[in-house]
């Protein structure tokens, strides 16, 4: 989904938003300012809201200014219509919603005050159930649920399983858990494919990078033969494991 970079509004059809490439440098220096910790270049967009707050001739680079402030973190939506829901980790659910919306937005971060649209906030809290309880064979339920979402209150309680407790494992990071996308972050390609064995043992060995067994990548990546550029993304990953991670990344070890 095309997003602005600075304000992280959806520029698609979603919202109707018009976007600007950053081929200005006088407007590409103020997003640079304002977004010192990120690269930002030439071939990224911005809302035409953000293009005029940084075109202004009083404009502050000290001070970043967003064109739109209501927006889903996760899918990039206006919230201006939409009932959403602020992140945090009060509970143990909303701890277990709060991390796999991490997971899925890096290398974005949570920052304080985001908020979820409610669609992306009960596809969030279903993968949540699904990572405690096993996976799940269907990729539909990731989806964002726009229309006519489950009625949730804000103090259900859910019971069944407790979420399993992590470890950090510095030297160590992993794809997030999902079947529903390849898991190279950022890649689009509908193909999906098991990850092979000896994909998920090599990089594991050589890279300590762990990939999750019901994980998938698409045809492209399927046959990838160079995989360096994870070094220069190790940031961006999970360092968390659990117990049956680590379990299955001793097995990966183990096999010959």
């Amino acid at each position: 989904m095309d997003r602005c970079i600075n304000c992280g509004i959806a520029t698609n059809h979603c919202n109707n938003i018009s976007r600007r490439r950053l081929n200005d440098e006088t407007i590409l220096s103020v997003i640079r300012q304002w977004l010192a910790h990120k690269s930002v270049n030439s071939s990224d967009y911005i809302c035409n809201a953000c293009w005029d707050l940084a075109q202004s001739p009083d404009v502050d680079v000290q001070r970043r200014l967003l064109g739109h402030r209501n927006v889903c973190i996760r899918c990039g939506r206006s919230l201006a219509t939409r009932a959403s829901h602020l992140l945090h980790t009060n509970s143990t659910r909303e701890s277990r919603i709060y991390n796999v919306i991490q997971e899925r937005i890096i290398p974005l971060t949570i920052e304080t005050g985001s908020h979820v649209c409610h669609g992306c906030w009960v596809a969030a809290d279903r993968a949540a159930v699904r990572m405690v309880s096993g996976p799940s064979t269907s990729s539909q339920q990731d989806r964002p649920q726009e229309d006519n979402p489950a009625p949730v209150s804000p103090n259900e309680v859910v019971r069944g399983k407790q979420p399993e407790p992590t470890i950090v494992l510095p030297e160590y990071m992993r794809a997030s858990e999902t079947e529903s996308r390849c898991f190279i972050e950022g890649c689009r390609r509908t193909d999906r494919y098991r990850v092979p064995l000896s994909i998920r043992k090599m990089l594991l060995n050589q890279y300590k990078y762990y990939i999750p067994e019901n994980n998938r990548l698409c045809d492209q990546h399927l046959v990838i033969e160079a995989w360096d550029f994870l070094e220069s993304l190790r940031s961006n990953y999970i360092k968390s494991f659990t117990a049956k991670h680590i379990q299955d990344m001793l097995s990966l070890k183990e096999v010959g």
